[in-house]
């Protein structure tokens, strides 16, 4: 890409990261949480690096970062970055990263079937990149950046699955965001959906919203004691595939995030009531001992929908409620708890056990 063409790509895209020197502190290969400074914290962000786009999957899965005041796009991926150990280098817009790229492609096919195009100061026409017709990656160092694999290839981002009217350290960010740097190999981006028809051509593809699935993984990840779990593993890879796909579609992105969810529930296992009865205009609740856990959570209700419950947690398996009013009716849900490093972790709520009060 010549220097005119790059400084077209940058502005019009808006969204290259300028960074300056880079001191690299020690390396962590793990997902957990990348700590701000020795200041106070604002709240909490998630990123992500890929390559999907030429079948590398991430080169950062999903990560929880803390954030500070006047933190930005750029801050963050270069808390990240760092902390990782990864050297990235920049002209104005990040260039490119280095040991990011495997050498090893797998564009996927609706990649390579998209329209051929021209690329601004330049008349001729070219093609979308295939595996085995496409311009190479010159980068030392195992780098992917800007025209690796094809002219029109480049590090992007979104925030919360919006790509930025403002460059990276323009773009600020707070509690909750999610930022997904993607490596674009064909159209300025339409590979991965911005919208640069307008000057290439190239309707955009349009992709499932994986945000809520992103937030999800980097997560769970960062808990550790959950992440034992035989289960819960198994469903954090599962959902890790599904993020790296090149589109999966919205049901099987929304599937994925209730089995992520539900395999976390199940971390403690589901209580069952075994008696409600009556002593006087009380009801008395027993459920199933459950080995391991912490203690138990009753909410009981006069009302099937549970209106102006009362909630209470307790160590023990049986609990006897507060006075009702003849002939009303008592229904009840409990859940176990595990409390590890102060931290409680629920099961699911029991089937509903009804019973009327009486003298």
């Amino acid at each position: 890409m010549n220097k005119i063409t790059r400084k077209f790509f940058a502005i019009l895209l808006s969204c290259m990261l300028v960074v300056a020197g880079v001191a690299m502190p020690a390396k962590t290969t793990d997902n957990a949480v990348i700590a701000a400074e020795n200041v106070a914290k604002t709240g909490t962000v998630t990123m992500t690096v890929e390559r999907i786009t030429i079948g590398q999957g991430y080169l950062v899965s999903p990560v929880q970062v803390e954030i500070q005041n006047g933190d930005t796009v750029d801050t963050v991926f270069k808390r990240v970055m760092d902390a990782k150990g990864f050297k990235y280098d920049d002209n104005g817009y990040l260039a490119s990263i280095e040991n990011a790229d495997t050498g090893k492609i797998n564009i996927p096919a609706e990649i390579s079937a998209m329209p051929d195009t021209t690329v601004w100061g330049n008349p001729n026409p070219v093609k979308a990149p295939t595996n085995t017709a496409n311009d190479g990656n010159s980068y030392a160092n195992k780098g992917l950046g800007s025209s690796s694999y094809h002219t029109m290839a480049g590090w992007m981002f979104t925030i919360n699955n919006v790509f930025s009217n403002e460059g990276a350290a323009s773009t600020p960010v707070k509690d909750g965001d999610v930022i997904r740097w993607q490596f674009s190999v064909y159209g300025y981006g339409a590979d991965i959906g911005s919208d640069t028809e307008s000057y290439t051509g190239i309707k955009k593809v349009t992709f499932a919203n994986k945000d809520e699935l992103i937030k999800e993984a980097a997560t769970l990840v960062n808990n550790k004691t959950m992440m034992k779990d035989a289960n819960v593993k198994v469903e954090y890879n599962n959902a890790i595939k599904v993020l790296e796909k090149y589109n999966p579609s919205e049901t099987e992105v929304k599937n994925e995030l209730t089995k992520l969810k539900n395999v976390q529930k199940d971390f403690v296992k589901k209580t069952t009531v075994t008696k409600a009865s009556v002593k006087g205009l009380k009801a008395k609740v027993a459920v199933k001992k459950i080995k391991g856990v912490t203690g138990y959570q009753y909410k009981y209700s006069n009302n099937k929908k549970f209106k102006k419950a009362v909630v209470k947690s307790i160590k023990k398996n049986t609990l006897t409620t507060k006075k009702f009013k003849k002939n009303q009716k008592c229904y009840v849900t409990v859940r176990a708890y595990k409390k590890v490093n102060g931290i409680k972790y629920y099961g699911r709520w029991s089937k509903v056990k009804a019973v009327k009060i009486k003298k």
